[in-house]
């Protein structure tokens, strides 16, 4: 199985590379394009609208790839859970890479909200500057947040879904919540934005780690909204109890 994940490394790779050169191609008209949307009021224009379509044609064949090479599929559970007729944030285990992907399949234009160190990705990080995304500053305290709510609520007005990792890390397998407690970052985007939250459960981490893959079927589960308004105890209460129950039941039922 080391050999087939190597050889999905080897091709995420230069699928990226290759993917992220022909968008960058065409960066220059995409920006003179949305210099005129902005003159026209709009606050986003073609450029990001592209590079999320393209985001989506990415995670389709890294979808596809991973497959074919490691055997690994994919179910949905609970989608139906997902409003259509308002935004919403969804709060999801974040245990591998898989996650980061599959958003752009199951939500219209996903907003993910990803530490800065990313940017410096090569490629990678330099396309995460174009599409929909939010750069949240872990050391920033007060500001950080302050400007990840600015940033949320152009994406809410343009009706997309906020995607945000709760934990702010990939957990390991089997690992207690006091390793890596809920944030207290989207609590407070919680009560800002006043924006329900969809939890959602997975088991990733099963197939999908760091050194190998593993054949099987990868399951993420939406699980029922919770509401605007409660107070801080109860969501996150609600919330990590919600995340945390499901998420064991799909790793212990593999």
């Amino acid at each position: 199985m080391k050999i087939r994940s190597y050889i999905f490394n080897i091709i995420l790779i230069l699928f990226t590379i290759c993917h992220n050169i022909f968008y960058f191609a065409f960066v220059p008209i995409f920006l003179v394009l949305d210099f005129i949307s902005k003159l026209l009021g709009k606050e986003f224009g073609l450029n990001r609208f592209v590079a999320d379509k393209m985001a989506k044609f990415w995670s389709e064949f890294l979808m596809f790839l991973l497959r074919i090479t490691c055997d690994i599929s994919y179910e949905v559970r609970g989608k139906e859970n997902i409003p259509k007729d308002r935004s919403v944030i969804i709060a999801s285990k974040h245990q591998s890479m898989w996650e980061t992907i599959i958003m752009h399949l199951i939500v219209h234009r996903p907003v993910y909200i990803f530490k800065k160190e990313l940017l410096k990705i090569p490629f990678y990080g330099w396309y995460l500057r174009f599409m929909s995304g939010i750069i949240a500053d872990r050391d920033g305290g007060p500001r950080a947040l302050k400007n990840i709510v600015k940033s949320a609520k152009k994406y809410i007005k343009n009706k997309q879904d906020i995607i945000i990792f709760p934990q702010g890390t990939r957990t390991k397998i089997g690992a207690k919540v006091e390793d890596y407690p809920y944030q207290s970052g989207l609590v407070g985007l919680y009560g800002f934005l006043k924006l329900p939250v969809v939890p959602a459960a997975l088991n990733s981490g099963l197939y999908w780690n760091k050194d190998s893959k593993k054949s099987g079927k990868i399951i993420i589960e939406f699980l029922p909204i919770i509401e605007s308004g409660l107070d801080k105890k109860k969501f996150v209460n609600l919330l990590q109890g919600a995340i945390e129950k499901k998420s064991d039941e799909l790793l212990k039922n593999d």
